[in-house]
């Protein structure tokens, strides 16, 4: 099934900041630049991908989506008739042309794009009425994931081997405790790692888990950790791997933007056990990066630079004028960190 999009444009301007300074014996983080763009669009945004310096893919409220293939010079604002009333809070992008856009909320669906945007195939539909998607990541061009919220008492994890052409639940996932879930705040609950590891974020239940598998999916275990829980807002939101193989979640509670307690943990062995910053980010954070030894947060009320001292992250409030940030990504160069947030708002970090 295919349908026709609708296109639209934007511009941008520029403004240069520099990071907070460390305290004393600390490696002093990056300065960076950061230009606001102009999206078309005035809605929450959370669904990002960055496929390049050039390329990002944005899945928005209402079935609209984003793309960018100038750095974000100009946006193109296109529509999809199948997520008519949805929003793509999950999105991934392959190159200028290819990306995948999973709803959250009913109906539930898998929408591809190979055309630039120009038209979308509807991939996969939930026939249960009861799914919602918190987030899709792909190992390669091939194998990825799509992680819901539980389904008749079991997570509802998909899996794709053809680079997202059709879709299969895994068995035997781990069993969901009392209201836990996932969040769709950011399109972060699931990293990957290279070796074929995955790492997927809960909440809402009495204790935040992360469910492990390191076989591509195959199998899996749930893990404790030390994030805020205990209400339907707690839990971990944002996971990341660094380059050097540190597991990274960030969240809290949403429904207390400025607490602090159980807002970040960093594992150095894959999840098994968890360490909490030297200093904590400065309250609920959506999301988390790292980058060639850069490290950056994001929620509500603000952001973080973060930098590893100790074999553990020190993390400083920016004074970056940032409106309600809900993600954030670096390209694969490491060379730009793209934001989105609250009313279309989209912006360029670049380290100097």
């Amino acid at each position: 099934m295919t349908d026709t999009a609708r296109i639209a444009g934007g511009a941008g301007s520029f403004l240069v900041l520099a990071a907070c300074t460390a305290p004393e014996g600390t490696p002093a983080p990056a300065s960076w630049s950061l230009t606001l763009q102009e999206s078309g669009v005035s809605t929450s945004l959370r669904g990002l991908s960055v496929v390049s310096d050039d390329v990002v893919w944005i899945g928005a409220p209402d079935g609209q989506i984003l793309r960018t293939v100038d750095g974000g010079a100009h946006w193109q604002v296109l529509t999809t008739d199948f997520a008519e009333g949805a929003d793509l809070r999950s999105a991934h992008g392959f190159d200028a042309e290819t990306a995948l856009f999973v709803t959250a909320g009913q109906p539930g669906r898998i929408l591809r794009t190979a055309d630039g945007g120009a038209s979308f195939q509807l991939i996969w539909e939930d026939e249960t009425g009861s799914a919602f998607f918190d987030s899709l990541a792909f190992w390669d061009d091939q194998r990825g994931l799509a992680f819901s919220d539980p389904v008749d008492g079991a997570f509802l994890v998909l899996r794709t081997l053809d680079g997202g052409m059709s879709w299969a639940a895994l068995p035997a996932m781990p069993t969901p405790l009392e209201g836990e879930a996932g969040f769709a705040a950011s399109n972060s609950s699931i990293a990957l790692s290279a070796d074929g590891c995955a790492y997927i974020g809960t909440g809402g239940g009495a204790v935040a888990r992360i469910l492990r598998s390191c076989d591509f999916g195959d199998s899996w275990t749930a893990l404790e950790t030390p994030m805020a829980a205990g209400s339907g807002g707690a839990g971990i939101f944002g996971v990341a791997i660094s380059e050097d193989g540190l597991l990274a979640i960030s969240g809290g509670d949403y429904q207390q933007p400025d607490a602090t307690i159980g807002n970040f943990a960093l594992s150095h062995d894959q999840g098994d056990s968890w360490a909490p910053a030297l200093a904590a980010p400065g309250g609920y954070r959506s999301d988390v990066v790292a980058s060639a030894g850069r490290w950056l947060t994001v929620g509500t009320n603000g952001i973080d630079t973060g930098v590893l001292q100790d074999d553990q992250i020190r993390w400083q409030a920016s004074a970056w004028p940032v409106e309600a940030p809900n993600a954030i990504a670096f390209s694969p160069s490491g060379e730009s960190a793209w934001i989105i947030g609250a009313n279309g708002g989209i912006w360029r970090a670049r380290p100097q």
